[in-house]
């Protein structure tokens, strides 16, 4: 079903408030708010009729690089369009996910049922994301020419490249080796929508020409599992062959095909026919991050509420693994204290 005359809904002033709203609400770029919201009405409205006019606001884009648990490059925009990027994903956001398919991270495990697994990760996606292709199958989903156009705008930047070659290093490429008919800012506010759009046509494929029943996709990662190792081998060549020629993408070299007894390593746990536990490097990244907040919070640097939060928030994540060891010796060495001399 495609979707139409959608374009007046996304630029109303009702919806540019809510985006507004939501982006005030996560974002840390708090001068930026405090000036956009001096005039809030004033702004929106301006900002409503520009749009309208199809007088869409240059976009300044910053960077910066992220090391853990890998690098990349992150881009981040001004506060304007960020609140024009939310008002889109409001609205396309619900009509477009009907239509990807419902398989979850429970299909993984499956309780040992299926003997192997063959796991697929797609080589600098974000940066690989062709955009005539990309174009055309928004084409697919989006009947209402504005709206395509506003999509164009962002995802076809003629401000700055985004696309990478395959053997490109984020620490040593410069400008002039980027390209431009490739790749999609990460971090951006429709980046994991339109993630999802693309590969939602391998998704479709697998599922639905293949008849794949055990086929899982979170992000650029890809999991399928089956009782025949020969069937999956033919699986992993017409996927590649579909990746490759359809979306113009690359699986990674490092794609395992293995016996589940192993554990399969997925978003970072590491997952067993009976048991799940986190990765090595997961539960590493989790003591330095406790131990830095504890650090600032002898320091008087952050509130015992934000610590909280944090602490909340890994809880929540080491509710579903195993390996009680491990948390307890977490939650043992997670202690708050106030430099009294301070």
């Amino acid at each position: 079903m495609s979707i139409k005359n959608v374009y007046y809904e996304i630029t109303s002033f009702e919806n540019l408030l809510r985006a507004d709203k939501n982006c005030a609400s996560q974002h840390t770029d708090k001068w930026e708010i405090i000036e956009f919201r001096r005039n809030l009405e004033e702004n929106l409205l301006n900002l409503r009729d520009r749009l309208r006019r199809l007088d869409i606001p240059p976009v300044r884009y910053r960077s910066f690089l992220v090391f853990d648990p890998k690098v990349r490059k992150v881009i981040y925009t001004d506060y304007t369009t960020k609140v024009i990027q939310r008002a889109i994903y409001d609205v396309l956001y619900e009509p477009i996910q009907r239509g990807f398919i419902t398989d979850t991270y429970a299909c993984v495990t499956d309780r040992g049922q299926y003997a192997y697994y063959y796991k697929f990760d797609v080589r600098k996606f974000f940066y690989r994301i062709d955009h005539e292709v990309l174009m055309n199958i928004i084409k697919k989903k989006i009947s209402d020419k504005y709206t395509v156009e506003l999509m164009r705008y962002y995802m076809c930047s003629t401000q700055r490249p985004f696309g990478m070659p395959l053997d490109g290093n984020h620490l040593t490429i410069t400008d002039d080796e980027m390209l431009w008919d490739k790749g999609i800012a990460i971090g951006g506010g429709l980046s994991h929508m339109i993630g999802n759009m693309y590969l939602d046509q391998l998704d479709q494929y697998a599922k639905r020409t293949l008849g794949i029943k055990k086929y899982i996709r979170f992000a650029d990662d890809i999991i399928i599992t089956d009782t025949d190792k020969g069937k999956l081998k033919e699986y992993g060549k017409l996927l590649t062959q579909f990746l490759n020629e359809k979306l113009l993408l690359e699986f990674n070299d490092r794609c395992a095909l293995r016996p589940n007894r192993c554990g399969c390593e997925f978003v970072g746990c590491v997952i067993y026919p009976d048991h799940v536990l986190l990765r090595k490097s997961t539960t590493l990244r989790m003591k330095k991050n406790l131990r830095r907040v504890a650090e600032k919070y002898k320091k008087y640097e952050v509130s015992f509420d934000y610590c909280k939060q944090v602490a909340a928030s890994y809880a929540g994540m080491l509710e579903h693994v195993d390996g009680n060891r491990f948390k307890d010796k977490l939650w043992e060495d997670f202690v708050l204290t106030h430099n009294m001399e301070e």
